[in-house]
C-alpha cells in the first residue's frame, strides 16, 4: 500500500508540473507532406503556420525546420506563449527564408540558426526580419542575413547594385527583444531595436549602406562588430545611433565593448563612406553608459552626446580610421539642442583624437585621466592592421583612473593588467592580448571583391527620422577635478521565462509508461 501511495503522489506531482518540452518538425516549400502530419520527422507539418495552428505547440517547445526554402513567412496567429517557443534550423543556415514578419500579439518566439535573403533580390521586403511593436519577447539568434545570396561579394558592387539592395536586416519594435550572434552582410541599416529593455549582443555587421545599430531606453548594446560602411545616398551614416522621442529621453542605455571600423577594404574604394561612430545627437540621454568601445572612423563625430544626464563615458578609444594626425574624430559632451547643458557626466580614461568638452563644477561634468592621440601610428601597436592596443611608450599604459575603470576591457580581459588601468578600450596583457585581438579580427575578416551584375532597384524602405549631426563648437580647455561618485550601470533586461524539464531525453509517453511499469512491478 505504501508503494502505491508513493506512486500516486509521484504521478500527481508529474501531472501538476509544467508539460515537457516537445520538438515538432516542419517541412520546406515544395516538400511531400502526408495527409495526416503530426510533427514527427516522418510526418512533418507543411509550414510554420500549420504547426502553430495544430494546437500542439506550447511554451518550451521547438519547431525544427528541415533543410530547404520557406519563402516569405508571417507569424501572427496562435503565436502568443507564456515561455519561449524556438523556431530553428535542423542544420544551421540550411533553412532559408525570403523574410520573416512577426505581428499582432506574437510573444516569446525565438528564431535561431536560420538564413534570410530574398529569392529574387529585386522583390525583397524592406526589413528582412521585422517584429511589430505589438509583439514582445522576440529573439533572433545566430541568423545569416543578407541582401542576396552573394552579398559576401559586396566589395565589388557599384552604387546601382547597393541602391537595388536597400534591405535592412533586423527591426524589432516590441519590448524585451534580443538580437544575438547574427551575421548581417551587404544590407542597408543593420540592427534596429526600438522596443525598450532589449539587447543587441555579439553580432557582426559587415557591409552596410546606412546605420549599423540603433537601440533605445533600457537596452544594452554590447560586443558587436560593425565593419565597412558604403555611401550611395544622403543618409548620415552612424555605427550606432539613438534618439529620444519629442520632449522625452532615452533612459538606461548601455553601449559597451563594441568595435566600429569604418573600413577594412582597399583605402581608395570609391564607395567608402565617412562614418560617424556613436552618435547621440537628439537627447536627452539619462543614466547613459558608454564604455570599452573602439571607434575607428574618419568623420568628426567619434562619440558625441548632446544632452547627457547622469552619464559615464569611460575607457573608449576614438581614432582616425585613415591613420592621420588630425583633430577628429572627437569625443564630445555637448548641450542638448534646446540649449540645456549636460549634467552629472563623467568622462574618464578615454583616448581620442580630440576631447570636445570640459569639466564644469556647476553642471557636475568632469573630464579626467583622458588622452589626446597625436599620430595613431605612434600610439598604437599597428593601426593599419586594426591593432589599437597601446604601445608601451604611448602614455596610455598604467595611467588610467582606478576608481572609474570597468573591471574588464573590450576583449573581456581583466583590468588593470598592471599597476593601474590603461587609458582606452584595451588593457595590455602581454602575449594573451596579442592572440585575442588577432583572433577577433581574423574571425570577422574583410571581404574579397568579386564582380557581380546590378539589377533594378525596389521601392526605398521607410526608415525612422534622423536629425543631421550638428556642427561642433570649438573645444574649451580641459580641466581636472576631484573624483566623483560612479553610479552603477542600468540592470540588464529581464530574462524570458523558459520552462523545460527534460528527463533523460524521454518523451512524455515514455515517462508515463516507465511509471506504470515500475508501480505494477512493485505492488
Amino acid at each position: 500500500m505504501h508503494r502505491i501511495m508513493t506512486f500516486l503522489l509521484g504521478f500527481a506531482a508529474l501531472c501538476a508540473a509544467p508539460a515537457l518540452a516537445e520538438t515538432y518538425h516542419v517541412a520546406p516549400l515544395g516538400a511531400a507532406v502526408p495527409a495526416n502530419p503530426d510533427g514527427s520527422a516522418a510526418k512533418p507539418f507543411a509550414s510554420i503556420e500549420a504547426a502553430l495552428k495544430s494546437g500542439k505547440v506550447r511554451g518550451g517547445d521547438t519547431l525544427l525546420l528541415q533543410d530547404g526554402h520557406y519563402g516569405a513567412v508571417i507569424i501572427k496567429t496562435n503565436a502568443s506563449f507564456d515561455s519561449t517557443v524556438t523556431i530553428r534550423a535542423q542544420n544551421a543556415h540550411k533553412a532559408r527564408f525570403d523574410s520573416i514578419l512577426l505581428s499582432l500579439d506574437t510573444r516569446n518566439i525565438t528564431l535561431q540558426d536560420l538564413a534570410i535573403w530574398p529569392q529574387d533580390p529585386a522583390k525583397g521586403a524592406s526589413y528582412l526580419i521585422r517584429a511589430h511593436k505589438t509583439t514582445s519577447n522576440i529573439a533572433v539568434e545566430g541568423l545569416d542575413i543578407r541582401s542576396e545570396a552573394a552579398a559576401d561579394k559586396f566589395m565589388n558592387w557599384d552604387a546601382a547594385r547597393w541602391e537595388a539592395r536597400k534591405y535592412s536586416g533586423i527591426l524589432l519594435e516590441g519590448p524585451r527583444s534580443v538580437a544575438s550572434r547574427n551575421r548581417l552582410t551587404g544590407i542597408y541599416h543593420g540592427i534596429m531595436i526600438t522596443g525598450q529593455d532589449s539587447q543587441i549582443t555579439r553580432n557582426i555587421i559587415n557591409g552596410y549602406n546606412g546605420d549599423g545599430l540603433r537601440a533605445f531606453s533600457g537596452s544594452t548594446v554590447s560586443m558587436n562588430r560593425v565593419y565597412n560602411c558604403v555611401k550611395t545616398d544622403g543618409n548620415h551614416d552612424d555605427g550606432f545611433q539613438s534618439y529620444a522621442p519629442a520632449g522625452g529621453s532615452v533612459t538606461g542605455l548601455t553601449v559597451d565593448s563594441n568595435i566600429i571600423l569604418e573600413w577594412t577594404g582597399a583605402p581608395d574604394h570609391p564607395l567608402r563612406c565617412v562614418l560617424q561612430g556613436i552618435g547621440l545627437f537628439d537627447g536627452f540621454y539619462d543614466n547613459l553608459r558608454i564604455s570599452n568601445n573602439l571607434v575607428s572612423v574618419s568623420a568628426p563625430h567619434g562619440i558625441s552626446v548632446y544632452g547627457g544626464r547622469n552619464a559615464q563615458i569611460v575607457n573608449n578609444t576614438v581614432v582616425n580610421a585613415r591613420g592621420q594626425t588630425s583633430k577628429h574624430p572627437w569625443l564630445m559632451v555637448n548641450r542638448h539642442k534646446n540649449g540645456t547643458p549636460s549634467t552629472n557626466v563623467l568622462v574618464v580614461n578615454n583616448a581620442a583624437m580630440m576631447l570636445n568638452g570640459a569639466s564644469d563644477p556647476a553642471t557636475r561634468v568632469e573630464f579626467r585621466s583622458n588622452s589626446v592621440i597625436g599620430t595613431p601610428g605612434a600610439v598604437f601597436a599597428d593601426p593599419f592592421a586594426f591593432d589599437y592596443r597601446p604601445r608601451p611608450d604611448s602614455g596610455l599604459v598604467d595611467t588610467g583612473d582606478k576608481v572609474a575603470a570597468p573591471a574588464r576591457d573590450l576583449l573581456g580581459q581583466p583590468r588593470p593588467g598592471g599597476a593601474a588601468p590603461d587609458r582606452g578600450a584595451y588593457e595590455t596583457q602581454g602575449a594573451a592580448a596579442a592572440a585575442s585581438i588577432t583572433a577577433v579580427l581574423a574571425g570577422d575578416g574583410a571581404i574579397a571583391p568579386v564582380a557581380a551584375a546590378p539589377v533594378s532597384p525596389p521601392p526605398a524602405p521607410v526608415t525612422p527620422p534622423e536629425a543631421e549631426a550638428p556642427a561642433a563648437p570649438a573645444p574649451p580647455p580641459v580641466a581636472s577635478l576631484a573624483p566623483v561618485g560612479t553610479p552603477a550601470p542600468p540592470p540588464p533586461p529581464a530574462a524570458t521565462n523558459i520552462i523545460r524539464i527534460p528527463v533523460l531525453g524521454w518523451t512524455t509517453t515514455q515517462i508515463l509508461d516507465w511509471i506504470k511499469i515500475s508501480a505494477l512491478g512493485r505492488n
